[in-house]
């Protein structure tokens, strides 16, 4: 029976892990919890709270389920008076059957596998230039913050490339994007912030059907006028155009700049990994699929359940919602040897950091490739990495990464 004492313990978890600022280190109170239950039911959450790796893996894979974060937000009597609520229950992520199965079948035709194998040669050669400038900026021995510099440009800049969006507006409309998404949480947002996302909407709007109307008057091979393509054959309408691009650009840099940042710092937590990866390239692969599992870039994602339904021997009636915590699940003991050690060797199984099912991230082939091409280069370049300052931790809900990493670098 489960003590009075792990059940408290279990709530005060979830109280923390629901209240922003996100903790620096949130594995303990996923541990916490998962030591009550792996699938708990919350009296915090008024939710079940989902921590074991099977529990989550089966349950992103489940056909039956809605989208908890569109429940929740839509809970919110005046969202449609909000420009960036309107557009986020629009975006691909929060669209449940049958707007969802036609509109990802409609991202998958532009931003298919294909297009992002043919982006290589320009992932290399803007990875470069960005760590250049990083190597440039530490020459004098000054400490230089990676965020600014490789994690957020780095990443902007290959969507950027892919969509068709010129590289001078790349970080305003980076700028704009993170504004957008502290509302993504499905409440865990002040009214300041709102107003700000929905002023950044408007803005981000304005600048994407400008890109529109250039393109409808002269085609490119970039994403914009494939989507454009598919918006004139009748596939999707204005507002679905305007959600699939804006959706497609945080899509290909929001997972990436958390895991450039965590996985440089991990790396320089565990200097035997650090040093493995540097003695033995072949392990690029695995390597970065390890720093996915262990830093879980986005640390969760929420369920609805749309018919009555088993997971983890409990039975779930419909119409219930599931906090489905990635981040637990990947240090899940029952699935990872010594869960919280970072092994880039490790080969247990694959994480559940992008998902499943028919919501499985769209872009985590893109994530995949730029952290292959651009986490070598920047632990091959410099031989002594260091934290050289004071670490900021990004404090959305759910988002696990750093606002500022300063690192002192010598080549």
């Amino acid at each position: 029976m489960t003590s009075d004492t792990a059940i408290e313990e279990a709530e005060a978890a979830i109280a923390r892990l629901a209240t922003p600022p996100m903790i620096e280190d949130p594995y303990p109170l996923y541990d916490a919890i998962r030591r009550v239950d792996r699938v708990y039911e919350s009296t915090t959450l008024g939710a079940y709270a989902v921590t074991g790796y099977k529990e989550v893996n089966a349950a992103a894979r489940m056909g039956n389920m809605k989208n908890g974060v569109r429940a929740a937000t839509t809970q919110r009597a005046d969202w449609q008076e909000h420009a960036s609520l309107r557009l986020f229950l629009r975006a691909l992520v929060n669209l449940d059957a049958p707007e969802h199965p036609a509109m990802r079948e409609v991202a998958s035709s532009v931003f298919t596998p294909k297009a992002i194998r043919e982006m290589r040669e320009s992932v290399e050669v803007l990875a470069r230039r960005f760590v250049d400038d990083l190597a440039e900026q530490a020459k004098d021995g000054r400490p230089v913050d990676l965020v600014p510099t490789v994690a957020s440009p780095f990443p902007v800049a290959v969507i950027c490339e892919m969509l068709g969006v010129p590289d001078s507006q790349g970080m305003l409309f980076y700028k704009l994007a993170n504004d957008w998404t502290r509302v993504w949480g499905g409440g865990n947002y002040s009214e300041e912030e709102l107003a700000q996302a929905d002023e950044s909407v408007m803005e981000l709007r304005g600048y994407f059907s400008e890109l529109f109307e250039e393109r409808r008057a002269e085609r490119r091979d970039d994403l914009i006028s494939a989507m454009l393509d598919q918006h004139d054959a009748g596939r999707i309408d204005d507002e679905d155009l305007m959600a699939l691009a804006t959706f497609l650009f945080i899509s290909g840099f929001e997972t990436t700049t958390n895991l450039i940042s965590t996985s440089i710092y991990t790396l320089l937590e565990n200097p035997d990994q650090l040093e493995l990866w540097r003695r033995n390239p072949d392990v690029t692969a695995s390597a970065v699929e390890e720093l996915i599992r262990h830093g879980t870039p986005i640390s969760g994602t929420v369920r609805l359940t749309g018919e009555d339904i088993e997971l983890g021997g409990k039975e779930i009636p419909a119409g219930r919602m599931l906090f489905l915590m990635t981040a637990g699940a990947n240090r899940d003991p029952a699935q990872f040897t010594d869960p919280d050690r970072l092994d880039l060797t490790r080969n247990e199984g694959g994480h559940v950091s992008f998902g499943g099912g028919p919501h499985y991230c769209l872009g985590a082939n893109l994530a995949r490739m730029e952290a292959q091409v651009v986490l070598p280069l920047i632990i091959n370049r410099f031989s002594s990495i260091e934290v050289g300052g004071e670490v900021e931790w990004r404090t959305a809900i759910g988002l696990h990464g750093f606002e500022h990493l300063p690192l002192t670098l010598s080549e």
